[in-house]
């Protein structure tokens, strides 16, 4: 029986030479034993913790499962993953561990097995999950005790704790917290330090404006309570936020991001409780560049917020599209949902082309939102249709539904409401104009919100800036005859006056716009200049002062104070706000220029100099910087 399963012709080489030293009748018995030689000769074997487990459980898995990081348990020692050895072939199986939704795409600090190595997970529990030689284990890994590149040129912390409860529901909160920079910085990376395990993951922006600091001020608690950032938005098209396991990157050459003077951060918070009363006061690292930035990204935000789905709805679909107006490199995404959505979808066409998937998620979970960096820019050209469609599954068999029995649930900022929302993040062609595409942006917006008066003031402020002053008005009166009371739509108003050049109309709007917000320090600035262009310029200087007053770290504010000074012969003060102008922005045209003035006018011809010809630098050929330098002593 045994021959003939194996017969006598199976046998290599080496049965060739059995076969002629025995009997014809014992052949088959012989290959066998060769067959079975040469078999079990090629099975591997089986795999050792230390040769083969560690070292993946290290670099998947150790970076969260340490002491200190959000993970239930330590998985650094053998004794660890032995005690867990089950659940870890079971959480790698679904694709649940490590975390990393992505199922197509191409991103960077992908953190996922591959087959072979959940293969081989398998196999090492299967075969009893064998330690192998103790003095083989590779050590488990050290992390950086500190920041992770360092010690930061910049640490800021929350002012304020947040108290978390030991039980309850999750929290989401808002944080102002003040930077103190004095002057332009390029910000290289960034760095956010939860402090607390409580912290499930972090969105971070900086709002230019500090208006989110009115919304901290209404709310009682710590912080102000919003899915969204306040006035805080990515700076410069960059997405800055914190995961369990997220690596901090420099930014390449030339697209660090710009911190200007007198910005705030708005730090977003989402919060678990642990089962223990936890404070939280989270710290932000920075590292600064010298190289300057000369590659910035545009964000550009898809959203479907006409949510409304019934209870029991099993697949519910959202969906936007956008077709971009010029060419476009994409650098990232950040996909956004809440609760009971399931999957998501994302694609480029361009025109006459073929669709292109630019991210797939098969199992959508809130608990595990990030953003992606494309392993490589994927250029988009114009015409190019980008669209996303989003499935949300509201029934009782979806495991994640957090309403036992479901509920409707509608678009909202909660976490228990709902959205929809895709944000990339992109760069234009070197001397591309932004215009063009924040046209086509808000332009599809109106298609989805024709009655939001804010996506109408920024139609306005686009067209203004485009040169098409009817389609500006026309945007403007929108904008007023749906919010008549919004104080900036007034102010747009009355730059839009400014611009075409009727500038006593536009003078009646700042004052307008100063009688309903006397700290407007745009309105201010303005009507300034307005009044500096009569020779005014002890009224004008008035204007400016309130203006630095509300923008204390405002260029231009300090240039125009100067100005102002200036051309009323206080050459000190001018000189001292000159200074300040270019210690906040050091390529800032205007101020080198009036202070070479200032200097030369003062008899230091020999400080003037250096200043006057970098503003030439600056602006080749132009006539005034040339007159100043041809006057001074060769």
């Amino acid at each position: 029986m045994v021959s003939m399963v194996f017969p006598a012709a199976a046998p290599r080489t080496s049965g060739c030479a059995v076969r002629a030293l025995v009997p014809t009748c014992a052949r088959g018995l012989a290959a066998s034993i060769v067959f079975a030689t040469a078999t079990l000769a090629q099975t591997p074997a089986a795999p050792t913790y230390a040769n083969d487990i560690a070292p993946l459980i290290h670099r998947a898995c150790a970076n969260c499962h340490r002491p200190g990081q959000p993970a239930p348990f330590p998985l650094l020692t053998y004794d660890d993953v032995f005690k867990k050895r089950a659940q870890l072939v079971e959480v790698t199986q679904q694709r649940l561990m490590p975390p990393w939704p992505i199922t197509h795409g191409e991103f960077r600090g992908d953190r996922r097995l591959t087959t072979a190595e959940i293969e081989l997970l398998q196999r090492w529990v299967d075969s009893g999950a064998p330690r192998g030689d103790a003095a083989q284990e590779p050590a488990p890994p050290t992390f950086a005790s500190g920041w992770q590149l360092g010690e930061p040129d910049l640490v800021v912390r929350m002012p304020i704790a947040l108290p978390v409860p030991a039980s309850g529901p999750d929290l989401v909160r808002n944080f102002v917290i003040p930077i103190p920079v004095e002057r332009l910085r390029y910000v290289d990376a960034v760095e956010i330090r939860p402090g607390n395990r409580a912290v499930h993951h972090a969105v971070l922006g900086v709002d230019g404006a500090r208006t989110s600091r009115r919304l901290d001020e209404a709310d009682p608690e710590p912080g102000f309570a919003s899915m969204t950032l306040g006035g805080a938005v990515p700076p410069d098209g960059h997405f800055l936020g914190w995961t369990p396991g997220k690596s901090v990157q420099r930014a390449a050459a030339g697209t660090a991001w710009r911190l200007l003077p007198g910005c705030d951060f708005v730090l977003q918070l989402h919060v678990v409780p642990t089962g223990k009363a936890e404070t939280v006061q989270a710290e932000i690292g920075l590292w600064f560049t010298d190289v300057a930035t000369t590659t910035t990204f545009v964000g550009i935000a898809m959203f479907d917020d006409r949510i409304d789905i019934a209870a029991g709805e099993r697949d519910h679909v959202q969906r936007d599209h956008l077709v971009l107006p010029v060419p476009v490199t994409l650098h990232a995404l950040y996909p956004h949902a809440h609760r009971i959505c399931r999957t998501m979808r994302a694609t480029a066409t361009p025109p006459n082309g073929a669709e292109r998937v630019l991210f797939a998620i098969e199992r959508w979970d809130f608990d595990w939102q990030d953003d992606y960096v494309c392993r490589q820019p994927i250029e988009l050209p114009a015409g190019t249709r980008i669209a996303f469609e989003y499935h949300f599954d509201n029934s009782e068999q979806n495991p994640d539904n957090p309403n036992r029995p479901p509920q409707r649930v509608r678009f909202g900022q909660a976490s228990a409401d709902e959205m929809a929302t895709l944000t990339l993040s992109v760069s234009l062609a070197p001397g591309q104009s932004r215009l063009p595409l924040d046209r086509g942006i808000v332009d599809r917006e109106l298609e989805k919100v024709p009655e939001a008066w804010n996506v109408w003031l920024r139609k306005g402020r686009i067209e203004r800036e485009l040169g098409k002053h009817d389609s500006a008005a026309m945007a403007i009166a929108r904008a007023r005859e749906l919010a008549p009371q919004q104080v900036d739509v007034w102010l747009e108003a009355a730059l839009l006056a400014e611009t075409r050049g009727r500038l006593d109309d536009a003078t009646v709007e700042y004052r307008r716009v100063l009688e309903r917000d006397a700290g407007n320090g745009l309105a201010s600035l303005q009507l300034g200049s307005l009044i500096a262009r009569r020779g005014e310029h002890a009224a004008a200087l008035a204007h400016f002062e309130r203006a630095l007053a509300a923008m204390p770290n405002s260029p231009i504010a300090h240039n125009n104070v100067a100005t102002a000074n200036f051309a009323l012969d206080r050459l000190d003060v001018a000189e001292r706000h000159y200074r300040r102008a270019l210690e906040l922005e050091p390529d800032y045209f205007g101020p080198l220029l009036n202070l070479g003035r200032v200097l030369v006018r003062a008899g230091r011809g020999g400080e003037a100099k250096p200043l006057l010809q970098k503003a030439l630098a600056l602006r080749p050929g132009d006539a005034a910087a040339t007159n100043e330098l041809n006057r001074l002593p060769r």
